[in-house]
């Protein structure tokens, strides 16, 4: 497959050969059978905003078709492999260097890396940088290149249909109205009579059905162009591609149609139940909203599982809502802490401005004085019961010994 560079490359599409034929049968049908039958105030200015839709569409629409919406890293890759040019334009390694910067995937089709963003087009045979869609009418992908143009194409274009459908709806209800009134003589305003001396043919009648056919492509144009340009204005708005709207609808649907799945098990679950409880009213609405396209939205309202399902879902809600309502109960009632003041009475040993260091070595002190002084108390006594129980004798000879022995014994009664 040949991979197209813009819309312009052959082979042609049909939509696109209709697509600018009729950008050129407008206005002329306009001029031949729409201006000679308006009145001369406002013939001037309906012709001249008709070719300014004209000019704007077909200038957007050609510098839409003549870009190419090329991944960058692929065109660089092309340009390489065909000695520096792609598409008969010099190509130097670092052009466009935003739009090569970013997360990459690779491309089966194309064999090299492109931005995460692109998307093979089956069409043009090439990714394209941030793939729109591929649009038939214009024979050439929308990309991040050109839909800064291809917005622009439609907007004008719909107003072109517009402006030309609106006058030729006024021309063409005006002739059938004076037509069908059977008069046979007219003021030289009137649609009527200008339809008649159009060109001195007297075809007045060819000229309102022919009016009357480009109405109507313009009503069917109108339709489509409408709804497409309000679509992309949505997409602009979201920020998101055609491409990324058609997913992420297919996975709406998708899970739509799990979930109709799943209220389907549950309804023949509900239906059984309610026979076997003797609930016939019940029964009855579960199969009146099961049936297929009138139950499921005429008995909607009514169905038991989807009230039963809002039920769940509302009790869910208040007891969430309840949970945090106690939460900020809680957190109001708790007392905040407060440290306690500390005392600024000084005392004997007591550094004031460290309150651990001084005061601990004092109080460390007067405990070492409390130990040592139970202690000489308790040798004393033991002292005096040991006199009492040796002779006089041996109390001089053994002072020594004795004053040893019962300190040792002191010590031992005291711990």
């Amino acid at each position: 497959m040949v991979r197209r560079t813009n819309g312009f490359q052959k082979p042609l599409n049909a939509m696109q050969i209709v697509t600018w034929a009729l950008l050129l049968a407008l206005p002329i049908q306009f001029v031949f059978f729409a201006t000679p039958l308006l009145p001369l105030a406002a013939s001037i200015p309906c012709t001249i905003a008709v070719f300014l839709c004209v000019i704007c569409t077909g200038y957007f629409a050609y510098k839409c078709c003549s870009i190419d919406p090329i991944d960058e890293r692929l065109r660089c890759h092309l340009a390489t492999e065909s000695g520096g040019t792609y598409n008969n334009q010099n190509v130097t390694h670092g052009v466009h260097a935003e739009s090569n910067a970013g997360p990459t995937k690779f491309c089966w089709v194309c064999g090299i890396d492109v931005h995460e963003l692109s998307m093979h087009c089956k069409f043009c045979d090439k990714c394209v940088s941030r793939f729109d869609h591929h649009c038939h009418w214009l024979n050439t992908c929308i990309g991040e290149a050109n839909y800064e143009y291809f917005f622009p194409t439609v907007g004008s274009t719909l107003a072109l249909v517009l402006v030309h459908g609106s006058v030729l709806a006024w021309l063409v209800i005006s002739f059938f109205v004076q037509f069908a009134s059977n008069k046979t003589e007219y003021d030289d305003g009137s649609t009527l009579e200008r339809a008649n001396s159009w060109f001195d043919l007297n075809a007045g009648l060819a000229v309102a059905i022919t009016n009357s056919v480009f109405l109507a492509v313009n009503l069917a144009c109108i339709s489509l162009l409408g709804q497409l340009f309000l679509f992309h204005i949505r997409l602009r708005r979201e920020k998101i591609t055609t491409y990324a709207y058609i997913v992420r609808d297919g996975q709406r649907k998708h899970e739509a149609t799990r979930k109709n799945m799943q209220m389907g098990r549950q309804r023949i679950i509900a239906i059984g139940d309610a026979k076997k409880e003797g609930k016939p009213i019940r029964r009855f609405f579960l199969k009146a909203a099961g049936c297929p396209f009138v139950g499921e939205f005429a008995c909607r309202p009514c169905d038991p599982l989807r009230l039963d399902e809002k039920k769940n879902k509302s009790r869910s809600e208040e007891n969430q809502n309840g949970d945090h309502n106690v939460d900020e109960k809680e957190d109001d009632n708790k007392v905040p802490f407060e440290p306690e003041e500390q005392s600024n009475t000084v005392e004997l040993g007591e550094c004031p401005a460290s309150t651990c260091g001084h005061l601990a070595a004092n109080n460390q002190h007067e405990n070492d004085s409390r130990e040592e002084t139970h202690e000489t108390s308790a040798l004393q006594n033991a002292m005096e019961l040991r006199r009492q129980s040796l002779p006089d004798e041996e109390t001089n000879n053994k002072g020594v010994e004795f004053i040893a022995v019962s300190k040792n014994e002191a010590k031992d009664e005291t711990s």
